[in-house]
Formats: structure tokens, C-alpha cells, sequence
């Protein structure tokens, strides 16, 4: 039988949609770019990220240092080395005792041989700070304000550090704890030397302060941290926005 003049032909079946070589090339360039301005971005968001933190941390400083200021009615002291021609203090920022003055400590035998002891760490010997051989060499005073013997340790005000924000420091052939920054400090630079002599301890990167005749704040103190970020030198401190 002869097939009528009107029978359907079937459609042939759908290509499969498909890209062509030119729109290949075209998502390949873009996702390029795309990746380019990633990895050039990427530094700087590294950048602001390290800042963010350190600001934080500053903040969160800054809190309990005022905490500390309506307890005491004073600032915590800092590390005055010696006085200028005109009787100015001349201050020592990063070797400072504000760690001890906002933890707190307990007073052991008053007088030759005391000694004092962090809040918490009451019987750890090794944290131990004797005033003669420990406190007056590296602190220049010969105790702290915000120490008080066992029986009356309500007078204290007690700050908790984290372990990152705190590291033990060589100075003076002894070992204080200081505050360290969030943004260690760059290793074998030559452009910024270490804030920290000492094998090993060249990363450490403390807080720096001053409350004696302070620059930006002459009313309070100045608190900052130096941090290196792609290559420069920044300053992070509470008079500074």
C-alpha cells in the first residue's frame, strides 16, 4: 500500500542545546577575572581582618581598664624608667605591669621577701613575682595598686585573660607576662625590628601603655598596639578612630 500524500511525517528528535565554542571561550575569560579580582582582594581582606581584631581586643582593653579606674579611683601605673632635664617621666610602653594590675594579685609576706601572686594562680610558685628581684627591676616600683592580702581580696578588680592574650616575656633576666596583641609580629624582618629581644620570642607582639604624662590622651592614658600589615607599620590605639 502506497503511503497516502497526507500521512505525518515524524519530527525529527531535538538537538540537545549545547554551548558553542565562542560562548566557551567567553565563560572561561570571565570566570578569569573573576578569580583575578579574588586574589587581589584577598590581601586586603586579610588586612582589614587582622585590624578588626586588633581594634576588638583594644575596646575590650579599654572596658576594663575604666572598670579597673572606678574601683581604684587611678589609672593602672605604668613602667617609668627615669625622669628627663624638664622632670618629665620617661616611660617604658611595652615592658608594663597593666596584665598584673588588671588580674589582680595576692600579697605574700609583706616587707623583705614578699612576694605576689596572680589571682587564680595563688599556689603556683613558678608565677611567683618577688617584689626585690622580680617587680623593682623590671616595673620600677616595688609592688602594684591592685594587690591585697587573702583576707581581703573584695578590694581587687579581676579581669580573666584568654592564653592567646597573654604570653610570659624575658626582660631582665626574668620572666613577666605581659598583654600581646592578636597580630603577632613579623619574623626576621629587617624593616621592623622585634619589640622582644630573645630567641623565640621575636612574634610576640605586646600591648604598649602609658598613664604617666601621656601624648594623645592627657587626661587618661594612651593604650595601642603597632601591628605590620602588607609591609607597613600601623598603629592601632584608643585616640585613633
Amino acid at each position: 500500500m502506497k503511503p497516502s500524500l497526507h500521512t505525518r511525517v515524524p519530527d525529527a528528535a531535538p538537538r540537545a542545546a549545547a554551548f558553542t565554542l565562542i560562548e566557551l571561550l567567553a565563560v572561561i575569560s570571565i570566570i578569569g577575572i573573576l578569580a583575578g579580582l579574588l586574589v587581589g582582594l584577598a590581601p586586603q581582606a586579610a588586612a582589614r581582618m587582622k585590624e578588626s581584631r586588633t581594634r576588638a581586643e583594644l575596646e575590650n582593653l579599654v572596658t576594663a581598664i575604666e572598670s579597673y579606674k572606678a574601683k581604684h579611683g587611678v589609672y593602672p601605673p605604668d613602667n617609668v624608667t627615669g625622669r628627663d632635664s624638664f622632670g618629665t617621666p620617661i616611660v617604658n610602653p611595652v615592658v608594663n605591669p597593666l596584665y598584673y594590675e588588671l588580674t589582680g594579685l595576692v600579697v605574700r609576706r609583706q616587707g623583705n621577701g614578699g612576694y605576689f601572686l596572680p589571682i587564680g594562680y595563688e599556689d603556683d610558685p613558678k608565677l611567683r613575682l618577688d617584689a626585690e628581684a622580680t617587680v623593682l627591676p623590671t616595673f620600677n616600683r616595688d609592688g602594684f595598686v591592685n594587690a591585697a592580702l587573702t583576707n581581703n581580696l573584695r578590694r581587687l578588680y579581676h579581669h580573666d585573660f584568654k592564653p592567646s592574650q597573654r604570653a610570659f616575656i624575658p626582660f631582665k633576666a626574668v620572666a613577666v607576662e605581659l598583654l600581646v596583641a592578636p597580630v603577632p609580629w613579623p619574623a626576621k624582618d629587617a624593616r621592623f625590628p622585634s619589640p622582644i629581644a630573645g630567641a623565640g620570642y621575636e612574634t610576640l607582639n605586646p600591648w604598649r601603655y602609658v598613664s604617666s604624662n601621656p601624648t594623645n590622651n592627657p587626661t587618661s592614658y594612651d593604650l595601642w598596639a603597632e601591628i605590620v600589615v602588607r609591609g607597613q607599620r600601623r598603629v592601632i590605639g584608643n585616640w585613633k578612630n
